[in-house]
């Protein structure tokens, strides 16, 4: 059960949909698996031709961008991008004022420099789906003072694809281009991997800037030049080296570790873990831990994945080259090793991230997903889950592909420590609604397992399996006994921003 009092507007938003409660969009029929992501097509119909710039000033008045706009930047970088600040210090210099600022995400040094145009009032709004600080600290101390939406990977493809939302320039990163004008992220000296979660914004965009720093004869083609207007030839994109920070780590910690063998031991039991079957982790070190086990039981009982899909990191690779999964489905490389393979495995497929995780494409892989394994910062009594801030409303994380990979799920298990720093992580009632309880079926902690009462087979499976649980309440009860119940945070008076469901409504405010 979703309980949130949602405005009726909200200001450069317009009006609100509350979101109702959700349940499953599992798509029961698998049906073939994809060589190649169908927007590619798309683009190729776009028939543009791009045109050198040889400064960005230049290829910025070219593109018509004007007050009061829309732009739009990926992430895939991540603590290695250089071009967003770039582009934002170009644009305060040449006096652009009011512009919405839509990013897939923003980590590192970006955050500086997007705060830094809040300041300057060149951006007058931001939709993404996270943000770190300092930006997030002026978020959450309610002196950042302008309209923040917050969306999943998949509800910022939706937008696009539906046209909810438009985008007049584009500025895509590329680690490589060749003389024709098509891009790739994956080779050059700064390859990221993925392009994915700029494919749609390549579609839609009025107007679409690429700016890259290496030039090839031949490459792999993540985005076909006939989609590029413009393209720009820079001495830095930035730093590959910065591609595997933020929250991608292995666990090393005793506690994370039991969690993960937990979580592993209910997914076995589920009797999912068979031939052909699919899954998705997170980039969190429970779930990264999660998959290690899973690759250790694959082997020994000779069980192939049809597909893993999502963020790629190296020890999926591995599962891939070892002859563990057919297929991997990469809508944002998380390492060097997954650029690479990226390059060179044919099996190893860039997707947009409307194939990943669009509710309103038909071929949606995440609704194609027989196994997710999530983390969170908390979770409550209605098994809703946030995973963006803390119980003191601190933004700590980001919607990601949460929501949809959730909703798509056969089988959704949410992994944390039951309370961090003495803090609880399981609570009555969460501080931010992320990820709505009906699509969540297992909540895994040092400290027990929860089942969804609405999954009795799950309940089932594993009693059979001898794997004791508890109810959340008694989960809550539990924890609360070695934590103590902490103070409530009040919430800033003034609304701070948006919590957009994948469809389009707004599932709560911050």
């Amino acid at each position: 059960m979703i309980s949130r009092t949602i405005p009726d507007t909200y200001k450069g938003y317009g009006d609100v949909r509350p979101t109702m409660n959700q349940t499953k969009s599992h798509t029961a029929q698998v049906g073939d698996l994809l060589d190649e992501d169908p927007i590619i097509d798309s683009l190729r119909k776009k028939g543009r031709t791009p045109i050198r710039y040889e400064e960005l000033s230049q290829i910025i008045r070219a593109s018509g961008l004007a007050d009061g706009m829309r732009i739009s930047f990926h992430h895939h970088l991540r603590l290695g991008d250089r071009v967003l600040q770039m582009v934002l210090e170009e644009l305060m210099k040449m006096g652009f004022k009011d512009l919405t600022l839509c990013l897939s995400s923003v980590m590192g040094e970006a955050c500086k420099a997007v705060l830094q145009a809040v300041e300057t009032g060149v951006i007058s709004m931001i939709e993404t789906t996270g943000m770190k600080p300092p930006l997030s600290t002026a978020v959450q101390q309610a002196t950042l003072g302008i309209p923040v939406v917050i969306r999943s990977h998949g509800g910022r493809a939706r937008a696009l694809m539906q046209e909810d939302i438009s985008i007049q320039v584009a500025f895509i990163a590329a680690s490589a281009c060749d003389r024709r004008g098509n891009i790739t992220g994956a080779v050059g000296p700064n390859r990221f991997g993925s392009i994915g979660y700029a494919i749609p914004d390549a579609l839609r965009s009025e107007y679409v800037v690429v700016i890259t720093d290496h030039e090839e004869e031949s490459i792999p083609v993540s985005i076909p030049y006939q989609a590029i207007d413009g393209l720009l030839r820079v001495p830095s994109i930035g730093a590959k080296e910065g591609l595997s920070g933020g929250s991608i780590r292995r666990t090393k910690r005793p506690v994370e570790k039991l969690i993960a063998r937990r979580a592993a031991e209910v997914i076995i039991a589920s009797d999912l873990v068979r031939a052909e079957f699919s899954f998705q982790v997170g980039s969190g070190g429970i779930s990264l831990e999660v998959s290690q086990i899973l690759a250790e039981y694959l082997k020994k009982r000779d069980i192939k994945c049809s597909f893993i899909s999502g963020g790629i990191t190296e020890p999926l690779v591995k599962m891939h080259e070892e002859g563990l999964v057919e297929r991997l489905y990469d809508v944002q490389s998380f390492d060097d090793a997954a650029a690479v393979s990226l390059s060179e495995n044919k099996e190893h497929i860039e997707m947009s991230s409307s194939l990943y995780a669009d509710p309103t494409n038909e071929s949606c892989l995440a609704h194609r997903l027989d196994i997710m394994v999530l983390s969170a910062t908390e979770v409550d009594l209605d098994f809703n889950v946030n995973s963006f801030t803390g119980t003191d409303g601190r933004i700590l994380g980001a919607l990601g592909g949460a929501p949809d990979t959730a909703a798509g799920a056969r089988l959704t298990v949410v992994v944390l420590p039951s309370f961090r720093g003495r803090i609880p992580s399981i609570c009555s009632s969460v501080r931010t609604v992320c990820t709505p309880g009906g699509t969540v079926d297992v909540v895994v902690t040092e400290r027990g397992i929860a089942v969804n009462p609405l999954r009795e087979d799950i309940l089932s499976c594993l009693k059979t399996a001898g794997i004791p649980t508890l109810t959340m309440g008694e989960l809550l009860e539990k924890v609360l006994g070695i934590t103590g119940k902490p103070m409530s945070i009040a919430r800033h008076a003034q609304l701070q921003g948006i919590v957009e469901y994948r469809d389009g409504t707004v599932i709560d405010t911050f």
